[in-house]
Parts: C-alpha cells; structure tokens; sequence
C-alpha cells in the first residue's frame, strides 16, 4: 500500500541539515587521522569516515530533488544562469577567500599575484578537499536541461530502469572490476558508462523519492539495504577483499545503499510536528544548510590559529561536538549570506 505523496513534506530540510553536520564530521574526522598520523586514534578516525562518507551522494539526491523539480529557467541561457554559474563562482570565491585567510592567519602577507593565482587552481579544479564535490556539481548543471527532459517525460519503471543502469554501472561495476580484476567483459570497462551515469542517479534518485511513493514493502527492503550498505563500508575489505578506499568511495554500492535508505528513514518515518513554526523554522535552516556547510571551515581555521583543532581533541567526543559546534557557529553567517540581494546564490552554489 502506497504511502500518501504529500505527508512530512519538511523531510528535505530535515535530511540537509542532518547531512550536512554528517558531512562536517567526515571532514574533521579526515583533519583529525592527518593531525594524528599512526596514533591509537586513527581506527575512531576511520570508523567515523566510513559511518559519514553516505552524505556526499546524499547531498546530490538533495540537490537533484530540487533542481530537477523546479520549473524556473527552463531555458538553456537560464538553466546556466541560475545553476551553472552560481556554483563554479562559489568555488572560485570560497578557495580565494580560505587561501587569503589561512595566509593571514600563519602571519603571512597576501599578495595580488597569489590571490590571482588561488583563483587561476580553483578554476583549474584544485581546491580544497570539502570544494572537491562542487566539480561534479558543475558537470551535473551541463547535462540539467536533459535530465530535466527525461524526467519530465519517463514514467516511473523508465526512471527506475535509469536508476539500476545508474548503481550498476556507476557503483557495482568499479568494485567488481577491482575485485576480480579479470572476470569483467572488456566491452563493459570500454563502454565507461560510470563516466556518462556518475553521480546522476543520485541526482534523479532524489527527485523519485520526492515524486513517487514507496510501499511498505519497498521501503522496508531499502533499509535492509541500507543496514547491509553500511556493513559493507565498514566491513567490505575484510568480508570481500579490496581497500578501505575502494569500498569508501561515495560511489560505491554501500555508501550509495546507505545515503538511499536514510533518505527514505527521513522522507517516511523520522519528521517534526504539524506546528506551523517549527516548520517554517525546519524549512529556514534547511534552507542555509549548504551556506553552513561551505562557512565552517573558516572556523576550521580560526579555532586551528587560536591552538584548537580536533586533532588535539579525544577522538571519540572530538570529532562530534567540534562538527556541531562549527555547524551551530556557522547559522547566523550563512543565513546572511543567503540573504545578500543579488550576491548570496553565488556565494553558496545557488541556495543549493
């Protein structure tokens, strides 16, 4: 029995905001396994990495849902408008802006030539790790007017046939052509259908679960799913073989299953009362959730400058109460970045 289309319709900025403090707990945990080389630390460090990396895929299921549903610039001139450029302006902005502070901060002293020359690698694609998702963000605003077609135009077995071209190309593939590095068909690795898909089944895959509905059946076998997805992150190498990385990687089966079924866990189950309010404040966070997530880092280094960092933290509370510390610290400045007529779309992707 379907469930009804339009119940927890504040499940989005719910999810963002839960994703997004995830998000920043993967980072610090990455800050805190570099600050702390070879130390007793480093297991919590990678335990809390591979509980985390599903928020990146997660990030474009949200994005998708948006960007696919909005009927606003539906022209080309416009899509690039309203998409493309907001977010390759806030790679260029937020590179510059963390590479001018971090030299004032080490006591240096900026200059128009390094200034110039941050800009000139951040359009290049050298930027910093937490920017790094911003690239594929970009290729995925090319092919908008597209997947704005087909989901436009496919009914709901064509979006779900994408779907599974999507996760077995894209996520299952890789990890069986490492595996088993000779049993995967030559014509399936030339093909390279991981480039054409990438992250845009999560970006469709977002825009489905806003759209249609889920049985109880398939709701439950996508947590399944999702419980068996984190077992295979955490546990991957050790049940099947290959790296950490390999069975880490935002595109790999288990992440993917992961960030899926805690979509469904926020779009079914988990949500706030009918209080109009709340609401209304679920909706106001959600809303700068991206702005926290791109704003944290300059506390990264301010509170790194003052001595404080999650290195130098117990790495079981660290990593936790700095993520929500930053993320709290970043609320009000994020919100007025969003708010700056004109401006604030090309400082934070978009709104994305």
């Amino acid at each position: 029995m379907a469930r009804t289309v339009g119940k927890n319709p504040s499940w989005p900025d719910i999810f963002r905001c839960f994703v997004v403090l995830c998000a920043l707990m993967y980072l610090l945990a990455g800050q805190g396994a570099a600050g702390n080389p070879a130390s007793d630390s480093d297991y919590v460090y990678s335990v809390y990495r591979a509980c985390t990396v599903w928020a990146f895929p997660a990030l474009f299921l949200l994005w998708g849902l948006v960007a696919l549903e909005d009927s606003r610039s539906g022209d080309l001139p416009g899509m690039a408008l309203s998409y493309l450029l907001p977010v390759f302006v806030t790679i260029v902005v937020w590179s510059a802006l963390y590479a001018l502070l971090a030299t004032l901060l080490g006591g240096g002293t900026p200059s128009l030539a390094g200034f110039v020359s941050e800009l000139r690698q951040a359009a290049a694609g050298d930027t910093l790790p937490h920017l790094q998702l911003l690239y594929p963000l970009m290729g995925l605003c090319l092919v908008l007017p597209v997947l704005r077609r087909f989901v436009a135009a496919a009914g709901r077995w064509e979006v779900l046939y994408f779907l599974l071209l999507s996760f077995l190309f894209a996520c299952v593939l890789p990890v069986w052509s490492a595996l088993r590095p000779g049993v995967t068909p030559d014509l399936l690795t030339r093909m390279e259908v991981r480039l054409v898909l990438g992250y845009a089944g999560c970006f469709v895959g977002g825009w489905y679960l806003a759209r249609y509905t889920l049985s109880r059946v398939s709701e439950f076998l996508v947590y399944i799913l999702g419980i068996a997805g984190l077992v295979l992150t955490l546990a991957g190498p050790r049940l099947l073989g290959g790296s950490a990385a390999l069975w880490q990687d935002p595109l790999s089966p288990g992440v993917v299953l992961t960030a899926a079924a805690l979509a469904v866990l926020f779009r079914y189950v988990l949500g706030i009362s009918d209080e109009r309010s709340r609401r209304q404040g679920a909706r106001a966070l959600g809303g700068v959730a991206f702005g926290i997530y791109l704003f944290h880092h300059i506390w990264v280094l301010l509170f790194r400058w003052l001595g404080f960092s999650v290195a130098g933290a117990p790495a079981l509370p660290g990593v936790p109460l700095f993520a929500l510390l930053f993320f709290v610290l970043s609320i009000p400045f994020a919100w007025l970045l969003c708010r700056i007529p004109g401006v604030g779309r090309f400082l934070t992707a978009g709104g994305s």
